[in-house]
């Protein structure tokens, strides 16, 4: 308990100093520092309670660590997230604040570490996969990926897309039965996506992101408990430009959604059938992902809606 009572003192001490700094500054009065300043006062409130509640202090504890990110207060926000991860070393809360304060500082590396241990005390929501165990939940399937859009929503492939071994979806997707069908096995998502497919209940979700810190930051923030059971691993997260598994670094940065996956799909070349349904309509695929679609498609409908890689 002193220990405890020490750590937090020192982190009110460094309150108190931020405060002694502000008050000579001008916009002392922005939004940000306002919530700052008032979350500190609520902090000093529960710490110099005559009994205090070690839930409640640490709880405020966290709370000016994140306005302290809010305000643009970094050296506060580590701060406060150190004592955070000392007092309670299996907090997820902790770990990640830790993880956007050296986000925030430029200490890209050590922010990586940071959310992987804060993914690691998620509980057994879902279980994080690599290459190889990817590759085997698609060996011998038949796989159908299915583009978002209007054109397919209004189509009446549903019933087909539902007989697939394995239905893939992409980023914000939402379903249409008759156009779309209502299966959904696996989510490719970018890490910069929002919406409602991260809330979709799903057997397995691939996050897409080229910088780790951010896909780190995505599966810390965006993954809903209890909505996968397995999630693919950082192994996973870049396979186009990673030299570990396709290593192509001529494509795009921030290459689509759909063309990594199914770029992936054709690399592992575990799948007697491989089906795009709508990724060949307009606005779906970069110019130069679509003509690499086009030269590798054994197969092509005449209006262009499904595709077949194998």
């Amino acid at each position: 308990m002193a220990r405890a009572e020490d750590l937090i003192t020192a982190c009110v001490r460094e309150c108190a100093g931020y405060l002694a700094a502000l008050h000579a500054l001008d916009g002392a009065a922005a939004p940000e520092r306002t919530k700052l300043v008032s979350a500190i006062g609520t902090l000093v409130v529960e710490h110099t309670a005559y009994e205090p509640d070690t839930d409640r202090s640490f709880d405020a504890l966290l709370n000016v660590g994140r306005l302290a990110l809010d305000a643009g207060e970094v050296r506060l926000a580590r701060r406060v997230a150190d004592a955070g991860v000392a007092l309670r070393s299996r907090s997820r809360d902790a770990w990640r604040l830790r993880a956007q304060a050296l986000a925030a500082d430029g200490r890209e590396a050590d922010s990586v570490h940071a959310y992987g241990r804060s993914d690691a005390l998620a509980g057994a929501d879902q279980r994080h996969i690599g290459i190889e165990a990817f590759r085997a939940q698609i060996a011998g399937r038949e796989i159908c990926v299915v583009a978002n859009g209007e054109a397919v929503a209004a189509g009446d492939l549903g019933g087909e897309i539902d007989r697939y071994d394995l239905v893939i979806r992409l980023d914000s997707f939402q379903t249409h039965t008759p156009g779309t069908g209502d299966r959904t096995d696996m989510h490719a998502v970018s890490a910069r996506s929002d919406g409602p497919g991260w809330r979709r209940r799903v057997r397995t979700r691939l996050v897409f992101g080229d910088k780790p810190a951010e896909w780190q930051a995505a599966i810390a923030r965006k993954l809903v408990p209890g909505a996968q059971d397995f999630v693919g691993d950082l192994s996973l997260s870049r396979p186009l430009r990673d030299p570990a598994v396709i290593g192509e670094p001529g494509w795009a940065a921030d290459a689509s959604t759909g063309f990594t996956l199914l770029r992936l799909l054709d690399f592992l070349d575990v799948s007697p059938r491989i089906d795009l349904i709508g990724l060949g309509l307009p606005g779906q695929l970069r110019a130069e992902e679509r003509q690499w679609v086009l030269a590798r498609a054994v197969s092509r409908s005449a209006d262009g809606m499904r595709i077949s890689l194998r």
